[in-house]
């Protein structure tokens, strides 16, 4: 893979307002491919947004183009915002001020209405993707339907059309298809425990799930700085959050009044959010509705009914999601592996164990917990690098702080650390299997027969769903595991389990230095610290 190297500096004018040394740079906020050969970059530029358009060849960056890059990118480095581009189009969410108190969704020259809490108050944008007809946004706000109750933050999902060419007279520059929706992360009950902060999504996977086909999204959503410490992650189909873009609309009919879905019989024809030939002849009447009432009754419920991997800690908060979808296993199932990065510099690597088999029971296992970062160091991105991009043949995680990238091995099966039968199944990996042929615990290796013998459960051994196997020769640790997992099931009301396998690697450190990228593996002691029963076993290399 060649590479390019292309210096960005700050365009600085005598009347810059920068006061704050660190703030006075250029940060970085759209990097996109907008042809072959051809980048698209903006930056914050001292609180001047500023993009640029490059040609690239043999590694040289050419500019070609610049432009002020407002409503493209923020002022502040500090703000969060999202950008996508789509079909020659550039699509962002961000701030279009200076002081960061005008929101916006934009497409040259559409946007979202100017100063309306009913369309955007205060958003902190976390992800944006297209889909079909539509492009899709997705933030947290201060929820204007709970304004009677107090103040609260939800998570939102806004769509608009693609094609959205925008309305007549008035109505030129503005979107003629924003809707928004709440996702709903919560346990389920009596009175549901939300998470309604998101912080991180993923792009949208395609997968099977409980036997049927799915296209899903996880996010990392977390309680309120001031509420008691609680970080989830959920996932949502695009199915149900299309479905929520067709329920009832919701209206305050005046101030101080409840917010009640609208009755079918005053929504307009055609209905207001659909994507149609010529958005320029749509009536006054579907414009003016969809301009007040933007906002879905319906919620977009999590897909597996509950949160996949659940924790309550004082000591650190999720802060970055990525997932390797679905990694097959010997015996045809495939799993989504989740690799989330949390404030305090780890990256937890958790499975949904019954993701193969139901969509109505979740037991998630969390893998491993790697210490990357210094304890004080936030995850800033975590991303997943396939086996065979970039040059690398057997993947790589790739975790960002403010300022350090880290290269982590997707799986560490510790074949010479690993010496039983049990022990390998016991991790409960989707990479990990027991090679009955070779006596070791390896991850898949090569291609096309390599990769065709890894399928075949006569030769390697794996459990997801149980950690322990039939083929395993009788130990101590299968029977402890097997034990353990029953003392779980009986416990837990809720009929999950998390499972803790992490590894305390000494070398890890300066193996790190050596470029293999494993980075230092901490060992933590098992406990209830998520709410549901730790049935892993813990062991030591040697």
């Amino acid at each position: 893979m060649k590479c390019g190297v292309l210096f960005v500096v700050k365009v600085v004018s005598s009347g810059s307002v920068c006061v704050f040394q660190e703030s006075c740079q250029n940060y970085i906020r759209i990097l996109t491919r907008t042809a072959p050969g051809r980048v698209l970059l903006c930056g914050t530029n001292s609180y001047k947004p500023l993009c640029r358009e490059y040609t690239v060849k043999t590694g040289t960056y050419t500019m070609e183009k610049e432009k002020a890059g407002v409503a493209l990118c923020p002022y502040d480095p500090q703000h969060n915002s999202t950008a996508v581009y789509v079909d020659g189009e550039l699509f962002t969410g961000t701030v279009s001020d200076f002081s960061g108190l005008d929101p916006i969704i934009y497409r040259e020259p559409l946007q979202t209405e100017q100063y309306d809490s009913m369309s955007l108050n205060a958003p902190n944008f976390v992800n944006s993707m297209a889909h079909g007809d539509f492009v899709y946004f997705f933030f947290r706000e201060t929820a204007v339907e709970y304004t009677n109750c107090g103040k609260a933050v939800f998570s939102r999902v806004a769509r608009v059309c693609k094609r959205d060419s925008g309305g007549p007279h008035n109505f030129r520059n503005r979107w003629t298809s924003f809707l928004k929706a709440r996702l709903n992360c919560s346990v389920p009950g009596d009175f549901p425990f939300y998470f309604n902060e998101m912080q991180s999504t993923t792009e949208m996977i395609e997968g099977t799930y409980g036997g049927n086909h799915s296209q899903l999204m996880y996010g990392v959503f977390t309680t309120p700085v001031n509420s008691i410490s609680g970080s989830a992650v959920c996932a949502f189909s695009l199915k149900d959050i299309n479905k929520a873009f067709e329920s009832s609309f919701k209206e305050q009919a005046e101030m101080n009044a409840n917010w009640l879905p609208v009755p079918p019989n005053k929504v307009p024809d055609p209905r207001p959010g659909q994507c149609v030939n010529d958005s320029k002849s749509l009536p006054d009447l579907t414009l003016n509705f969809i301009k007040t009432h933007s906002l879905m009754d319906g919620s977009v419920a999590s897909f597996f009914k509950q949160p996949v991997v659940i924790r309550t800690s004082f000591n650190y908060r999720f802060t970055q999601i990525a997932v390797d979808p679905q990694v097959r296993t010997p015996g045809g199932k495939a799993y989504d592996v989740l690799f989330i990065g949390t404030d305090n510099g780890k990256v937890i690597k958790a499975v949904n164990a019954d993701a193969a088999d139901t969509v109505t029971r979740v037991s998630p296992v969390v893998i491993e917990e790697m210490q990357v970062f210094p304890s004080h160091i936030r995850v800033r991105n975590v991303r997943v690098v396939k086996a065979g991009e970039g040059g690398v043949p057997d993947g790589r995680l790739i975790v960002v702080s403010d300022g350090e990238v880290q290269a982590l091995r997707l799986h560490r099966c510790y074949s010479d650390k690993i010496l039983s039968c049990s022990e390998c199944v016991a991790l409960q990996d989707p990479y990990c299997a027991w090679d009955k042929q070779a006596g070791r615990c390896q991850s898949q290796q090569g291609q096309g027969q390599a990769a065709k013998r890894w399928l075949d459960d006569k030769q390697f051994y794996q459990s997801i769903a149980t950690g322990v196997h039939p083929g395993c020769p009788a130990s101590k640790a299968a029977s402890t595991r097997h034990s353990d997992r029953h003392a779980s099931d009986a416990a837990s009301a809720s009929s999950t389990h998390t499972s803790h396998k992490t590894y305390h690697n000494p070398d890890s450190r300066q193996a790190g230095k050596e470029g293999d990228g494993d980075g230092e593996v901490i060992n933590i002691t098992q406990g209830t610290d998520s709410g549901t029963h730790s049935t892993g076993v813990v062991t030591s290399p040697k």
